[in-house]
């Protein structure tokens, strides 16, 4: 019997119990793809994260990420908790650098604040990369009434920055009605789409840009708290559906408060010519729990 040792940290919060939750485990060395899917499904998170040496030796480490229902090609809240956990074991702020599925993300890490902060650089500029369900199919999914999800410059778009969702937009009062419907989430073609993105200007908080809600029961996720992977994208949904001004831009991306575990998460957005030059996402990650595994 091997023994791992792991960390779980409360990700896009300042306080523990809120935001999302992480597991990482920071040495996987000997564990299978099979193993790892296991292991994520015990702890029961919507993402746990698996620490391997890096196969360039100028980087950090290689991180996997696995949700209940899949490895991912790349998610934000476990790049922003893994580089802080990583960071924590080193006991060193700075740059990291993490081999993911969709490559190699600079990740600088702040220890030396109040809550460790994490902030990656995203090598995937966003853009539409497909056909998006019409309007009235997400509406059914989230029980909403018929014209709730706007149907012209922000209709239902997919856009992906290393990871795919499908963007809709709709007043925030429908936002936070919206309530998932299984069966009618089976109408909708995913492949290779985590889930759908509900948007909304403004939030819960004065300084809210976007109040978000993301639903992926493909991936074991029928709501999520924290989705920096969706928040990495929606800079180029918003570009898609609307004038982008030129210059670099700050976005303050709530979620997860209809779920009890509000989160922030923190876009720095640069555009020029109305396209998306570049997406950092950042927040802080509260350690929880450290433990052993035995598998």
């Amino acid at each position: 019997m091997a023994q791992y040792d792991f960390e779980t940290l409360d990700v896009f919060t300042g306080r523990k119990f809120a935001g999302n939750q992480l597991a990482v485990l920071l040495d996987a060395r000997g564990l299978s793809t099979e193993d790892m899917l296991t292991i994520t499904r015990e702890f029961n998170y919507s993402e746990t994260t698996f620490v391997l040496p890096p196969a360039d030796p100028k980087n950090t480490a290689r991180v996997r990420i696995f949700s209940i229902g899949y490895e991912m090609p790349f998610a934000g809240h476990p790049t922003v908790g893994t580089a802080i956990a990583i960071a924590r074991a080193r006991k060193s702020s700075g740059e990291l650098r993490l081999e993911l599925n969709t490559g190699v993300f600079p990740v600088r890490v702040d220890l030396d604040r109040a809550v460790p902060y994490a902030e990656f650089l995203n090598p995937n500029l966003p853009k539409e990369t497909g056909a998006a369900p019409d309007a009235a199919l997400i509406e059914a999914a989230l029980s909403l009434p018929e014209g709730s999800i706007d149907r012209a410059a922000h209709r239902p778009r997919k856009v992906g920055a290393g990871a795919n969702f499908y963007f809709a937009k709709a007043p925030l009062a429908a936002v936070r009605q919206a309530k998932f419907n299984s069966a009618a989430f089976e109408a909708i073609s995913f492949n290779d789409t985590i889930g759908v993105l509900l948007y909304a200007e403004g939030g819960e908080a004065a300084d809210a840009t976007y109040h978000v809600r993301m639903f992926a029961p493909g991936a074991g996720i029928p709501e999520d708290p924290a989705t920096g992977g969706a928040a990495a994208a929606l800079p180029g949904k918003i570009a898609l559906s609307q004038q982008l001004s030129e210059g670099k831009h700050h976005w303050v991306i709530e979620q997860g408060f209809e779920m009890g575990r509000p989160s922030r998460i923190h876009a720095s957005v640069e555009a020029a010519g109305g396209a998306v030059k570049s997406v950092r996402i950042g927040g802080e990650a509260v350690p929880v729990m450290k433990g052993q595994l035995d598998y």
